[in-house]
């Protein structure tokens, strides 16, 4: 009898009718939908002849996505890839935030407020051969304005082919997987302004050197 009790009694509480309803919790948010990434053939991309094994490779992980992992081109601009692989070093790129992102062009990151090393752009109209064009997956270096030597830690990577950059900026990398990390930042761009309609934090951004050394970047001396 008493266990009869028991059972009438548990199922009044889980049925609601002991006299107040059963709270449902609402389940925490598990990040963004990012999609699966579509397999890419790294030979059929546009810089695939400079893609090598013993290249050095960024891994950007994106919190709530996660990856873009991107190899980066010493043969092309090797001072850029110094200067970007010391300020990864530093630890400068924690909790930053992909800041500026329009939608069929780029994603840029790399705001700190006080950049430690400012370099020479390292492209064709600032006297330095550089052929990389700015194709869909190409990382390069932010800078100010018409000043080709203001590069610090900004960098952005394309989201689509945009010939009009080449030989302005100086581009030093190529993505290999995480495409689909950078269609959806991309596409967090509400067309408004060139915001991202969600924050997006850059929970770290490691760099592996493949067992080479690299030199310390060229800086530019200013006042």
């Amino acid at each position: 009898m008493k266990k009869l009790l028991l059972v009438l009694l548990s199922l009044i509480v889980s049925l609601g009718l002991s006299g107040c309803e059963k709270e449902v919790e609402t389940p925490e948010p598990t990040g963004f939908d990012v999609p699966d990434e579509v397999y890419v053939n790294l030979q059929e991309l546009p810089y695939a002849e400079y893609l090598n094994l013993s290249n050095p490779v960024v891994t950007i992980t994106v919190e709530g996505m996660g990856d873009i992992v991107i190899q980066l081109f010493p043969s092309i601009a090797p001072n850029t890839v110094n200067n970007f692989i010391a300020y990864i070093e530093a630890g400068v790129y924690t909790n930053n935030e992909f800041h500026r992102v329009i939608k069929d062009f780029m994603i840029q990151a790399g705001a700190i407020d006080d950049p430690t090393c400012i370099i020479s752009g390292e492209m064709t109209n600032n006297g330095f051969e550089n052929p990389l064009v700015h194709d869909r997956g190409v990382i390069s270096m932010a800078r100010i304005g018409g000043d080709y030597d203001s590069g610090s830690s900004q960098f952005f990577i394309m989201h689509a082919k945009s010939n009009f950059l080449n030989d302005e900026y100086a581009t030093f990398g190529g993505v290999v997987s995480g495409f689909n990390v950078l269609d959806y930042i991309a596409n967090l761009n509400d067309g408004t302004n060139e915001i991202p309609s969600s924050p997006v934090y850059i929970t770290s951004i490691t760099v592996d050197l493949k067992g080479k050394t690299y030199s310390s970047p060229i800086c530019i001396e200013t006042d």
